[in-house]
């Protein structure tokens, strides 16, 4: 098994919706993938179905005040064969913080309450600095930085390497960076390819050569509750993010 952190300190850089199609495609390549939800926001969540009308379902949030500890409970088949949801809800940090007061672990989910039946956990974080995102960071393999195609989020990512520095010093020094990529990408633009160059200049082949463009088909199939394999398979974002993923996956097998 191996689990991937898609996280930036920055919102709005494409992080969700690339941790959805990221996994999505995970599991149309044939890999048990469970994406975990550990932003409150719920966003990633919602991606694939689980959001307000949808029926109530167990949540992160029923794991953190089970006795019982079984995280399985709470994931959910998410309308692909191999792919599952562990899904969030709004008032996650508030159960998270609430439940760590009174316990004496650090983090509440480890690797071993992970079912090991998953290939891959592509697991979705908040856009800070906070527990949550610190937990999954501890128990991860390798982070995933997106970053949108302007210079204030090039010049944010300073926040995010150090506190990727940080997680590795102090909770996981097996953590390893998957890589880079471009989000937002208007190929109209010249300071979108800029950004590309700024990036590759920074991070050499950490940075991935598939951008995500813009292209509204995402924002449609967010709204629809699919990922946008399922929504609008031929659209320019889908195989994109299919591009991305392969690549990714063979930088897992090296």
């Amino acid at each position: 098994m191996k689990i991937v952190v898609v996280i930036n300190n920055k919102g709005g850089v494409g992080k969700t919706t690339s941790a959805v199609n990221i996994a999505a495609w995970c599991a149309r390549f044939g890999h048990k993938t469970l994406l975990a939800d550990f932003d409150p926001s719920a966003g990633a969540s919602r991606h694939l179905g689980f959001g307000p009308g949808a029926g109530r379902v167990k949540t992160l949030c029923d794991y953190l005040v089970d006795a019982s500890r079984d995280l399985s409970a709470a994931i959910h088949p998410a309308g692909d064969e191999q792919l599952f949801c562990l899904p969030a809800e709004p008032s996650l940090a508030d159960f998270y913080l609430e439940v760590a007061e009174d316990a004496a672990e650090a983090f509440f989910i480890s690797r071993e309450q992970i079912p090991q039946e998953f290939d891959l956990v592509i697991c979705d974080c908040p856009p800070n600095m906070g527990p949550l995102a610190m937990n999954a960071l501890a128990i991860a393999d390798y982070a995933l930085i997106p970053v949108q195609a302007q210079y204030l989020a090039v010049a944010g990512l300073e926040v995010t390497d150090d506190m990727l520095s940080k997680a590795r010093r102090h909770l996981n020094p097996r953590l390893r960076t998957l890589g880079y990529f471009v989000t937002h990408f208007d190929r109209r633009t010249r300071s979108a390819a800029e950004v590309y160059d700024t990036l590759k200049q920074r991070y050499g082949d950490l940075l991935l050569p598939t951008v995500i463009g813009m292209n509204i088909k995402l924002a449609e199939a967010a709204r629809a509750g699919e990922p946008i394999l399922r929504y609008a398979p031929s659209a320019r974002g889908a195989l994109e993010y299919g591009e991305l993923t392969r690549a990714l996956l063979a930088r897992m097998q090296d």
